[in-house]
């Protein structure tokens, strides 16, 4: 079986491609760029705000001026055929990335990848992570076009990082290249409200947020680093990692720290609370 398993559907067809790649990204750069989103498929076929992920690529493909002619129904129906298929050729657990091309909106491309979590000391130890000056060119459309200049990014980094942080001409740090960012200062939780794609994981985080910290919407700059108490990520497939390296920088003395813990264990009571079947 290959390492990723990408499935063409149109019409009431959904044909398994004989396109081999070793990765969601490079199985992406093999077929057609298009309005996208990636979401884990977890034990029993559930999946955690699936219209949420649906409307962002609909918002998207608005914000691009790209057809997209189809109905959350069949996407959702499509990719529920393509989960089962690949779970019986043993993919029990996985990560799907869809996308609705821009030369052919009448159909979907549905990339399965065997999904294995994060080690348990990625959120225990906390994560280093780099800094550099980039961004996304229409950062609220999620373009699969973004994945060959994040794959630049990472190739130019003379340093093995967990994640790259994308910073504004003015040196605010936006987002990481494939998650949202945040950091406490000052006992506030900022992170960037504009700018940067705002990813479902970070709506839930917002979320739990609530009644633990307060938020505020504003990005943290380089210059601020040093005087952070905690910072961290997140995405729908990692769920909040903490960071305890920006750069050079350690932060809270490379220890994770209480907010990132707390964010964490609320962040996946709300995962188990929210889980539907796909």
């Amino acid at each position: 079986m290959p390492a990723i398993l990408i499935y063409h559907a149109h019409a009431d067809a959904l044909d398994l491609l004989p396109i081999e790649a070793a990765s969601l990204d490079e199985a992406t750069l093999k077929t057609e760029h298009g309005v996208y989103t990636v979401m884990r498929i977890y034990p029993g076929r559930r999946v955690l705000r699936i219209d949420h992920h649906l409307a962002r690529m609909r918002r998207s493909a608005a914000l691009l001026d790209s057809p997209y002619p189809l109905t959350d129904e069949w996407l959702r129906g499509m990719m529920r055929r393509a989960v089962t298929d690949a779970e019986s050729q043993g993919v029990a657990e996985s990560r799907v990335r869809l996308t609705v091309p821009f030369t052919d909106p009448d159909s979907a491309l549905i990339l399965v990848e065997p999904f294995q979590p994060p080690p348990a000391s990625t959120y225990e130890r906390g994560v280093e992570v780099g800094l550099v000056d980039d961004r996304r060119d229409a950062p609220k459309a999620k373009n699969t076009r973004f994945i060959e200049r994040r794959q630049q990014i990472v190739a130019a980094q003379t340093h093995t990082f967990y994640e790259i942080l994308l910073c504004a001409p003015d040196g605010t740090i936006l987002e990481g290249a494939s998650s949202n960012f945040y950091a406490v200062l000052d006992r506030d939780l900022h992170t960037a409200e504009e700018g940067v794609l705002h990813g479902i994981a970070r709506g839930m985080v917002l979320e739990v947020a609530e009644g633990l910290i307060p938020v505020n919407r504003t990005p943290v700059h380089p210059d601020e680093i040093a005087h952070l108490s905690e910072a961290m990520l997140s995405s729908a497939s990692r769920g909040v990692i903490p960071i305890v390296k920006i750069g050079d920088t350690v932060i809270n003395g490379g220890e994770v720290g209480p907010i990132a813990r707390a964010l964490r264990a609320r962040y996946d009571g709300l995962v188990e609370a929210e889980l539907e079947d796909l």
